[in-house]
């Protein structure tokens, strides 16, 4: 058995903290030295696939004060940015090579936000749009996209008043559930789609229980019709909608409209997308096994069946009931990250430990791995200014 090395990374001395201006000045930059600390534990990273060597993971921290952090393989910060007063609820790496951010001040839930941003990696502030703003009159949550026009897609607190008497509530009961808002870079409505419209909260046993966060959607991401993939933790669904009419084509998961394998049946979905093989992914939180994973499947839009690509265990000790993330990084292996531990893995098809990454307290939503020709011309620029200033 290979005797594992641990490396110990403090704030690089290549780190960047880029000042940034925002229109009402409520996000700051802040410019004091990083306190994070990062191990990576890994066997040998030269055996580690070279993309991975490479490439760089995004971690950030949901509540404030905030921070976004791109490291490299051996745990090193290349490239930082704080808030003081703000957390970044969940970040998105874009085709601008651009991050675009929902944010939200402490009396956000962690997942919840009230400001949408994107930041250039020169600290530049591309896009911010506040709540209560034009058509930005919802809350904000779990999700945020630029489609291929370049506008804002994201998820949405959504409130509905039904008679709740027959489930044993009231005449006049609040539901909360969710929606999906599409705005263009001034902060108009160009789509918006709810729940509410698709499905009846009396149809659910448990509404009363469920009220206040009766689906939990938790993520949204393009198929490749370029329809939308939503994902509801509650009823352990994930949805594809129809981007123009707004029609639910097809249900995934229980109770779904595909047949799935028995050993591939699962609780929760969290980062659903559709991975560089075309399939179906996403991290299963597994909250009644009590053990999360990593799942993919090729689906058959006409028998309706789905095939297993991937099934990929986290051990016990790291199952994450909440948050979480597993994106495809080449043929052999997954970056996984259990939120709850604070951890970020590699690891291979059979859920083998590669490398491991540990902080002693962001709690990152994801984990987001970028690969390096999306990144070198903009960090090499940075560290050329900074080096000659």
């Amino acid at each position: 058995m290979a005797t594992l090395i641990w490396l110990f990374a403090e704030t690089s001395k290549r780190q960047i903290v880029m000042p940034a201006l925002f229109a009402n000045h409520s996000l700051k930059p802040d410019t004091t030295v990083i306190k994070d600390s990062f191990w990576v534990q890994c066997a040998d990273i030269s055996l580690l696939p070279p993309v991975f060597q490479k490439g760089y993971i995004m971690v950030y921290q949901r509540r404030s004060p905030g921070s976004v952090m791109l490291l490299n393989v051996k745990g090193e910060i290349v490239w930082s940015y704080h808030s003081p007063t703000t957390g970044f609820k969940v970040i998105r790496f874009t085709k601008n090579h651009s991050l675009i951010c929902i944010t939200g001040t402490k009396e956000n839930d962690p997942g919840y936000g009230n400001a949408i941003l994107e930041l250039s990696l020169k600290g530049d502030t591309l896009l911010y749009l506040k709540k209560g703003q034009k058509d930005f009159q919802q809350t904000i949550h779990h999700e945020i996209l630029l489609n291929s026009k370049n506008q804002v897609v994201t998820l949405s607190r959504e409130e509905r008043i039904f008679n709740l008497i027959s489930k044993g509530g009231l005449a006049k009961d609040t539901v909360v559930g969710d929606g999906i808002l599409v705005l263009d870079r001034q902060g108009r409505q160009v789509w918006k789609w709810t729940v509410f419209d698709k499905l009846d909260p009396l149809l659910d046993d448990k509404i009363i229980a469920n009220k206040k966060d009766w689906m939990h959607a938790n993520s949204i991401a393009f198929d490749k019709d370029s329809n939308y993939l939503i994902s509801f933790y509650n009823n352990g669904q994930i949805w594809n909608v129809n981007a123009t009419t707004g029609n639910v084509n097809w249900k995934f998961g229980r109770n779904g409209d595909f047949e799935i394998p028995p050993n591939s049946l699962f609780d929760e979905a969290h980062a659903v997308h559709v991975n560089y093989k075309g399939w179906l992914m996403f991290f299963d939180n597994g909250a009644n096994k009590k053990l999360s994973r990593s799942l993919a499947f090729e689906l058959d839009n006409v028998s309706k069946k789905a095939k297993t690509m991937i099934d990929a265990w986290l051990p016990p000790p790291l199952y994450t009931d909440r948050m979480g993330s597993s994106y495809l990084i080449n043929d052999t292996s997954l970056l996984v990250c259990a939120s709850k531990h604070k951890t970020v893995a590699l690891v291979n098809l059979r859920g083998s430990f590669l490398w491991q990454l540990k902080t002693n307290r962001i709690e990152s939503y994801r984990a987001e791995f970028i690969p390096k020709e999306m990144l070198a011309p903009d960090l090499n620029n940075l560290f050329y200014q900074v080096n000659n200033n």
